[in-house]
């Protein structure tokens, strides 16, 4: 693990101010502040899938290395102490997880430009259903911007105390890129809130969400259009909304979607924002690292500690992998990795297991949402060239949507809907059954 290419623009400025005060007598609200307008970037090379999992949380700017270029190698992957004898085991889980992965996803011979498509695989299994049998134990590269005020919550982070361990080498390598004081101040962060409270919060929303309903709607405003017309005419109107609502009476539903109708088709679309959901999600690991390449929704995950304790939940196999020749096998080594994984939580202890997560375990996270966040996640991942998991997951939720509201939703589909699809060269050419379905 390394930190390359590390620039910063405005933390000298800040230390200068730490080096006057007395760092004791700072508060955070005052240096996320003073850091709002600082900035900072670094790649980091060598880190693992669970590390950068956990880092992409904090919604900083980031771009990670696809993991299409996994290969078997000896650092490869990045593995807790263990004892040898549980060193061994662990390698062996992961060769055969690579071996598995790098032969169903195997190319025909022959010669193809670009990327590959389906049926350029031997077995008609796609790298990126492929990749759902390694673990997080994975290593990859992630290039991270962010302004300064975020390095706070990187730092509540990297000092968590369930995380202490698998970010202690990482904490070191970032505390020696930045000026002496500022990290002085960083590494004494924490954030002492209370995981038992915060899980019995979100039991009732996670006791919701299952294998087979795996996306709810558990809240919204009551009348989205409603909502969203009050904050059209308010911006609009002469008279303050209660008194329009008066003037609308028993048509006000009616009323305020045409308002929301006509505002939204001059392409004001920040009236959407005024439309609030929020649902229940459960998706592979997979999936919910796209989920979060957003940086848009608000997310709160349960703990992944709970995956490896919940023996009966099932993984997400996809369904070219389920119609192969692979399928027991793939199946039979998730439960060589569920059956290590405990016995290194009860060895170890928490922080070694979630290594051996892997990314077609299920996760339940709650997302919160405005209809015009929505209208751009979907867009983007109902397209046909998104990956099948999510776009399944979209789907499911834009039927649910547009039973809330007929009006807000509209664009909400791919490009290729209202016009000349946007992946120009890597288009599916599909438009016709985008259109068809979505008609």
């Amino acid at each position: 693990m390394k930190i390359t290419n590390f620039e910063q623009t405005g933390l000298c400025e800040i230390e200068g101010i730490l080096s006057i005060e007395n760092t004791e007598n700072i508060e955070v609200s005052e240096l996320r502040e003073i850091l709002k307008c600082a900035n900072v970037s670094f790649v980091l090379e060598g880190i693992n899938r669970l590390q950068s999992t956990l880092i992409c949380e904090l919604k900083a700017s980031y771009v990670q290395q696809s993991q299409r270029y996994v290969t078997l190698k000896e650092n490869s992957f990045d593995l807790p102490d263990l004892r040898h004898e549980d060193e061994l085991k662990a390698k062996e889980l992961l060769r055969k997880a690579f071996e598995l992965y790098e032969e169903m996803s195997r190319l025909k011979e022959g010669q193809f430009k670009g990327r590959p498509k389906a049926e350029n695989y031997l077995y008609g299994i796609p790298i990126e259903d492929a990749r759902y049998i390694l673990p997080l134990a994975c290593k990859t590269n992630i290039s991270m911007a962010m302004n300064g005020e975020k390095l706070i919550d990187f730092f509540y982070l990297l000092n968590d105390r369930h995380y202490s361990e698998i970010f202690s080498d990482l904490k070191k390598l970032v505390l020696s890129k930045l000026p002496e004081k500022l990290s002085l101040f960083l590494s004494k962060l924490k954030s002492n809130y209370n995981r038992k409270l915060i899980e019995n919060f979100y039991k009732s929303a996670f006791d919701k969400i299952s294998e087979c309903d795996n996306i709810v709607l558990l809240n919204s405003f009551e009348d989205l259009d409603l909502k969203v017309g009050l904050g059209a005419i308010t911006s609009t109107h002469d008279k303050t909304p209660s008194e329009v609502m008066e003037l609308w009476g028993d048509n006000a539903t009616e009323k305020a979607k045409g308002v929301s109708e006509r505002v939204l088709g001059y392409g004001h679309e920040s009236i959407a924002e005024q439309a609030r959901t929020t649902f229940g999600m459960m998706c592979s690991m997979v999936t919910y690292h796209q989920q979060i390449r957003h940086r848009l929704s608000e997310n709160h995950r349960e703990a992944l500690f709970n995956i490896i304790q919940d023996e009966k939940r099932e993984v997400v196999v996809p369904s070219t992998v389920k119609e192969s020749e692979f399928y027991n096998r793939f199946v039979e080594l998730t439960h060589e990795f569920k059956k290590f994984r405990k016995y290194v939580l009860k060895e170890y202890g928490e922080e070694k297991s979630l290594n051996f997560l892997l990314n077609c375990d299920r996760i339940k996270l709650v997302i919160s949402t405005n209809a015009r966040i929505d209208c751009q996640m979907l867009a983007d991942r109902i397209c046909f060239n998104a990956q099948w998991e999510i776009r399944e997951l979209s789907t499911k939720k834009l039927e649910k949507l547009r039973k809330l509201s007929q009006v807000l939703y509209v664009k909400a589909l791919p490009s290729c809907v209202f016009g000349k699809c946007k992946e120009g060269k890597f288009t599916c050419g599909k438009q016709m059954i985008m259109k068809n379905k979505f008609a």
